[in-house]
């Protein structure tokens, strides 16, 4: 079988049918989009601040290349999965299933 060059695939512009709604006021629906792109960006934002402190701790000083090209080790990646867990059950303990 061929590889397909990505290059080669054509995906809609536009999405088809209505955006899903799990809620029965469509409000709801739209702050729960916006507090999950929140935590979203919130862990991102503490992955780089985390990589921030690691390498001002190991190096002293650091430049904004040094940020870009740090690779966390498995034993980092480990302890940030455990920090966005903690803090997704956290932030959504009142919508964990009884």
């Amino acid at each position: 079988m061929a590889k397909m060059d990505p290059g080669d695939v054509s995906l809609p512009r536009v999405s088809k049918g209505k955006r899903p709604q799990f809620f029965d006021d469509p409000a709801i629906d739209q702050m729960m989009t916006f507090l999950l792109e929140l935590m979203a960006e919130t862990s991102a934002l503490r992955d780089r601040v985390d990589t921030i402190e690691r390498l001002l701790d190991a190096r002293g000083s650091i430049s904004r290349a040094d940020i870009e090209a740090y690779r966390a080790d498995d034993a980092i990646e480990a302890e940030r999965t455990a920090w966005r867990k903690a803090f997704i059950e956290r932030v959504l303990r009142m919508h964990a299933p009884a």
